[in-house]
């Protein structure tokens, strides 16, 4: 079918479901702030406590990490290394796909007394027994936010 034909039927799908009440919302910034504590304290455990098993991470530079371990090990690594930090993270976008698959669109800054730096990511969250968790990560840089930072491992 064309784009002509399909611009013709008037009728274009919308990737979320109606739903997303005050309550799921709140469940799911609650994630990230706890994402956001996690980072400044540099507690690689608690920062991937969240993730699945079988979580596929890509960070900004484009390292992929697959299965929790390699991210843990990964996290661990940047986390003992790392200056003081601050760290948010705010959603662009949040959209349920069904009542327990979300994706959600975010900004994540980061600053430290010699560099600061932002990226964007697209998140997937799934809900298991009342407990959101994240099963897919891509996050990209945006340009020219890196400031003083030398390495782009991040």
């Amino acid at each position: 079918m064309s784009s002509v034909e399909h611009a013709s039927v008037g009728i274009r799908p919308t990737a979320g479901i109606s739903g997303v009440d005050a309550a799921m919302t709140v469940e799911i910034e609650s994630l990230f702030r706890e994402l956001e504590s996690a980072l400044e304290a540099k507690d690689a455990a608690a920062f991937d406590r969240v993730f699945t098993e079988d979580v596929v991470f890509i960070t900004p530079a484009g390292a992929i990490f697959r299965g929790w371990d390699e991210l843990h090990d990964y996290h661990s690594a940047r986390l003992d290394d790392s200056p003081d930090a601050q760290a948010h993270f705010e959603l662009l976008a949040l959209r349920l796909l069904t009542p327990d698959h979300a994706i959600v669109n975010v900004e994540q800054t980061l600053h430290t007394a010699k560099f600061s730096l932002a990226n964007r990511g697209t998140w997937v969250l799934l809900r298991r027994d009342r407990s959101w968790w994240v099963c897919s990560v891509h996050n990209t840089n945006i340009a020219g936010s890196a400031k003083g930072r030398t390495n782009d491992r991040q």
